[in-house]
This record gives C-alpha cells, sequence and structure tokens, in this order.
C-alpha cells in the first residue's frame, strides 16, 4: 500500500485556516494543490474593514444616496447601512485621497468624504456655467501643505473654457480661453473623460481626437493652454467609445486605455512629454502593475496581489462580480472565491456599468 500523500494528511480545520488569508492567484494556486484542497470546504478570505494596498471602487446610488465599495482583491461588495441625504440625486466627479468631488444638480458643488463623511462645501456656480461636464481637483481640500484648486472644463469651448476655484474662496472664476490663433488645434472635450492634476498645477486633458491639452494654472494671473500630437485618423477615432486615462508616476507621463464600441477591444497607449514633443505609444504591458480605471478617474498601482499584474480592472460587473482585462490573453476575466469556474470572456457582452462610480485611494498612497 502507497504511503498517502502529505497534502491529504492536513486536517480540513487546518486547510480553511490556510485559505482564509490567501488572495487572488494565492488562493486558486492553493486550491489546484490536489482534489482534497480543491473540494474540501474551505474559507474565502475575509475583507478587512479597511484594505490595505488595493484601491477601492466607490459607487453612489444617487437615488437612495447610499454607498457602495468594492474591493477587487477581495471581490467583495460592501454598502453603508445608512443613506445620506446629501448625495440623493448627485454625481461623483472626481477624487484624491480619501476624497470625492461631487456635484448636486448643475450648480452645486461639494467634497465628501466616505471614510469620515465629511462635507466641505463650496460656493454655487453661477447659473452660466452650467456646461461645465469634467471636474478635477489638485490635492485634498484639508491639506495643511498645499492649496487645494477644483477646475471644471466646459465642453463646448474649441479649446474648452474652464471655472477654478481655490478652496476658502467665496467665487468662481471663470475663464474664457477661446484664442482664434489656436483654432486649427481643433481641441475639443465632448468626451468628458477625467483630467489629471499633475504637480505644480498643471492639468493633462486628452481631447476628443486623441491629443493632448496641457492646462497651467497660474493663481494670481490667467490659466493658459498648449496642445500636443496630431489628431488619430477619422477610423480610429470612430471606434472609441470610452476613454480612461490615469497618471504614470514612473514614466512622468499618463496612460490612456481606449475602449471600443461593441466587443470592448482595449488598447493602452503611454503619453509623455519630451521636452516641447509629445511622444505617444501603443503599449501591450503595464509591467507587472495593475491598472484601475473608471470614467471618472483612473490609477496605475504596483501589483496589488499576485495574478493581478498587467491587469486592468473595469468599473464593471459579471453577477456582481467585479471584472478585469487581461493584456496577456485579451480576455475579460472574475475570479469566485466559492465557486468552481471563473467568468472568461474575449467581449464586454452581458456586463453591468454603475453610472456614478471611481476608483479611490489611500491618503497614504
Amino acid at each position: 500500500m502507497e504511503d498517502a500523500l502529505w497534502s491529504d494528511c492536513i486536517p480540513s480545520d487546518i486547510l480553511g485556516l490556510i485559505s482564509s488569508r490567501l488572495v487572488a492567484a494565492e488562493y486558486f494556486v492553493f486550491r489546484a494543490v490536489c482534489k482534497k484542497w480543491r473540494y474540501t470546504p474551505v474559507i474565502p478570505p475575509h475583507c478587512p474593514a479597511q484594505p490595505e494596498k488595493s484601491p477601492c471602487l466607490i459607487t453612489l446610488r444617487g437615488d437612495t444616496g447610499i454607498l457602495d465599495f468594492f474591493h477587487p482583491v477581495y471581490n467583495v461588495m460592501t454598502t453603508t447601512s445608512i443613506p445620506i441625504p446629501k448625495l440623493m440625486d448627485s454625481r461623483i466627479r472626481s477624487s484624491k485621497a480619501n476624497w470625492l468631488l461631487i456635484s448636486h444638480g448643475n450648480r452645486n458643488i461639494f467634497f465628501f468624504n466616505p471614510i469620515s463623511n465629511d462635507i466641505i462645501e463650496l460656493p454655487d456656480l453661477q447659473e452660466e456655467y452650467e456646461n461645465i461636464c469634467v471636474w478635477t481637483f489638485s490635492c485634498p481640500p484639508d491639506s495643511s501643505s498645499s492649496a487645494c484648486f477644483v477646475v471644471g472644463f466646459d465642453y463646448l469651448g474649441n479649446p474648452p473654457d474652464v471655472c477654478i476655484i481655490k478652496v476658502g474662496e467665496t467665487n468662481w472664476k471663470f475663464h474664457n480661453l477661446n484664442n482664434p490663433a489656436d483654432r486649427y488645434k481643433c481641441f475639443f472635450l465632448t468626451g468628458c473623460n477625467s483630467p489629471i492634476f499633475f504637480k505644480n498645477n498643471i492639468v493633462y486633458v486628452l481631447g476628443d481626437k486623441g491629443n493632448l491639452g496641457i492646462l497651467t494654472i497660474n493663481e494670481n494671473s490667467i490659466p493658459s493652454w498648449k496642445f500636443y500630437g496630431k489628431s488619430f485618423l477619422r477610423r480610429r477615432l470612430n471606434s472609441i467609445q470610452y476613454v480612461y486615462m490615469a497618471e504614470d508616476v514612473d514614466n512622468e507621463g499618463m496612460l490612456a486605455v481606449f475602449l471600443s464600441h461593441h466587443e470592448g477591444k482595449v488598447e493602452v497607449w503611454r503619453y509623455k512629454m519630451n521636452g516641447e514633443v509629445l511622444e505617444r505609444k501603443k503599449i501591450t504591458s503595464l509591467d507587472n502593475k495593475t491598472l484601475f480605471v473608471s470614467l471618472e478617474g483612473s490609477c496605475l498601482k504596483t501589483c496589488v496581489a499576485q495574478g493581478l499584474g498587467n491587469k486592468i480592472y473595469f468599473s464593471m460587473f459579471h453577477n456582481n462580480k467585479g471584472v478585469f482585462y487581461c493584456l496577456a490573453n485579451h480576455k475579460y476575466c472574475s475570479f469566485d472565491y466559492l465557486g468552481i469556474k471563473a467568468y472568461s470572456s474575449p467581449n464586454i457582452f452581458n456586463l453591468v456599468r454603475p453610472t456614478s462610480c471611481i476608483w479611490i485611494k489611500s491618503e497614504d498612497d
């Protein structure tokens, strides 16, 4: 009689304790060791009250004022038990650290911290500024080391007009930056993708045609636009449904994720300024990092768990489980700690997309 495998000798309760401390690929490698480990009832990883490294997707249910928190590493959704009246009929616009910038109607803009439930009000926008569709801000509004600037972009301008306020001021400043000499550059922003606020009050904005606009904010003078790069070809532009932008700190630039109509083909491009020249390159790897994208804001992180490198987490769900795109096999995937078979598909059919959501990072990131 052959000796029993060592893996068969471990008690089931010990296997459960081990599995409860494993996440992502670690968990599924553990389950694949042998039949006993695969079919023995085990405990999926428990999501801590404040997950440490991974960004969190916050979804605002505008009809109720309730927030949902999706934790991708643990593939679990938690929900606030009590509606927040201030958030009813509102929409998330941007985020920085633990702070959300939220709009209520066309004129009311405020900050909300979903961890502390703190609210910082901003002055109402004037009625004529109701075409503002894209928002960003420079730093947490309660920062003691830097002034927080809030910037909104008017989608009708060419180039877009902007409204700006520094937290603590009582009035918005609206700047019509239309320069007839720049009209040939054709920089439009009807796509409403989220701008990226860099240091030194510089904002990167991706135009509808794939070119780059850089807005420089001068506290004591009028902000100024500069434009870089040629437009994409019409065929490419017509295929794009959504565009997501994320800062690429290590390469001193940004990443743009283009999602096509219909099947949901994904392309990732790196944008980087080399002096006054825009370098734009299609890439096929994230250097083992994980990208988290939503229309209101995105972020690039060092791989948050084994098996999640070179993956793009979209704000999409399949059977209430988060979905990521694998750059290696060009498929949309999701895992279920309690399921036998993971989800995998080459297209985005049957995926659910929340309308008001954003990825947030902890203040330590």
